[in-house]
């Protein structure tokens, strides 16, 4: 079983070399966090069609399906390993960063 991992950032935002190496750090993340290699899905938004605050968006969402239900102190633990994963990656800041664990679907 493979963890669901969805990135969606603006066309350009993220260098072709990043992309390679976040996928990878994705895949190690989730074999600690889940014991499962990540399937990562990447969804490009073209450029100049996403915005925040009427300016072009430099955001990225990284949205991860759990393979079992998460008690809070450990989501949140793994949110700050994601969030520091992610900024250590693509230079991104924490206030770029949409961040999700969901619990697997019933």
């Amino acid at each position: 079983m493979t963890i669901a991992v969805m990135c969606v950032a603006q066309e350009g935002q993220i260098p072709p070399d990043a992309v390679t190496t976040l996928e990878a750090e994705l895949t190690a993340f989730t074999e600690r966090a889940f014991d499962a290699p990540a399937q990562v899905d990447w969804i490009t938004v073209p450029d100049k069609c996403g915005f925040t605050a009427a300016q072009p968006s430099t955001s990225m969402i990284v949205s991860a399906r759990a393979n079992r239900d998460l008690p809070r102190d450990e989501r949140a633990t793994l949110l700050k390993d994601l969030c520091d994963l992610c900024i250590a990656e693509t230079g991104k800041t924490a206030d770029e960063l949409v961040l999700v664990i969901s619990d697997p679907q019933n």
